[in-house]
């Protein structure tokens, strides 16, 4: 029998764009970029229409799948439903639903699943947890391109995350010096990413960063490299306060923002880091998380030695 589950997104963003974001196929290629996920059939760009039909082909547990879905219901912006007409579930069935509680749109994603080997078994063990792993996936993602996901905020002085589940927030702040001097130097070495290049990362092109570009950063570990797709979001430049932060983009181990910030307090200079983060979206980085964690760790105590 197939098995339902719900998830529940709660997030300013209003039901309208959200609704419009959840039909654009390009933004749905874009959130699911760890599975190699593309259109090759169908409406294969923009918006989708109700009793329109897009293929879709991604690379799942090792193995390429195609799937032919339909938009059988729609009304916008309140509800809609993608279904299965061809591909490789006995049932896939997606009802997408936008509530407005509380001054917040309430986005809860209704999915019905049939395996096609081994029925409850393998809903319940693999296809149930993967499936919601990979949508709650998608809709940070989708959050995050209307504006409105969490933020280390840089240019504040002050920082509170709140609720930033599913993120897990972190801040710190370390003396890098005193003095003129030490100033010019630090604010000037931290917008060319001399944080992350001082701790043993690889940076292409490290000149000055500029909000929007975007960069492939290598992180190594003796013979293992790992690739590190991130976007600059916010620049800081202010008389006594300047920085930088930047999200991950899909592909990346980890998900989430990070923030590098040189600041002046009398004669005084400081580095504050901060960061949001949650597994990546691909299956493998989620495995190795609690791994990653320890990483993050050993790599934020190589950031506050970088500019002193």
């Amino acid at each position: 029998m197939p098995r339902t589950f719900e998830l529940v997104t709660v997030t300013p963003v209003w039901p309208e764009e959200l609704f419009d974001l959840s039909l654009d196929i390009d933004a749905h290629i874009a959130s699911m970029a760890g599975s190699g996920e593309r259109a090759i059939g169908g409406v294969a760009a923009g918006r989708i229409g109700l009793g329109e039909t897009v293929t879709w082909r991604a690379r799942h547990f090792g193995v390429w799948f195609t799937m032919t879905v339909r938009i059988t219901a729609l009304d916008r912006p309140r509800r809609f439903v993608d279904e299965q007409v061809r591909g490789p579930f006995r049932l896939f069935r997606h009802e997408h639903r936008f509530d407005v509680v509380d001054g917040q749109t309430r986005m809860t994603d209704i999915i019905t699943v049939g395996s096609p080997v081994f029925g409850r078994l393998a809903e319940r063990v693999v296809l149930v947890p993967y499936l919601r792993r990979l949508i709650s996936a998608r809709n940070r993602y989708l959050v995050t391109a209307a504006g409105a996901a969490p933020s280390t905020s840089p240019a504040s002085e002050e920082w509170e995350p709140g609720d930033a589940a599913p993120y897990r927030a972190a801040q710190s702040t370390t003396s890098v010096g005193t003095g003129d001097d030490v100033w010019r130097r630090a604010s000037a070495d931290v917008l060319r990413w001399a944080v992350k290049t001082r701790s043993g990362f690889a940076v292409p092109g490290a000149g000055e960063v500029s909000p929007g570009e975007r960069k492939v950063i290598t992180a190594g570990w003796g013979p293992v490299r790992v690739s590190e797709p991130v976007e600059v979001a916010e620049v800081v430049r202010a008389p006594d306060r300047v920085g930088f932060s930047y999200r991950t983009l899909p592909g990346h181990p980890v998900s989430g923002e990070e923030a590098f910030i040189v600041h002046r307090h009398g004669d005084g200079v400081f580095l504050t880091l901060r960061s949001l983060t949650a597994p990546g979206d691909r299956w493998g980085w989620r495995m190795l998380h609690p791994l990653l964690r320890v990483a993050q760790l050993v790599a934020r105590r190589r950031y506050r030695r970088a500019l002193r």
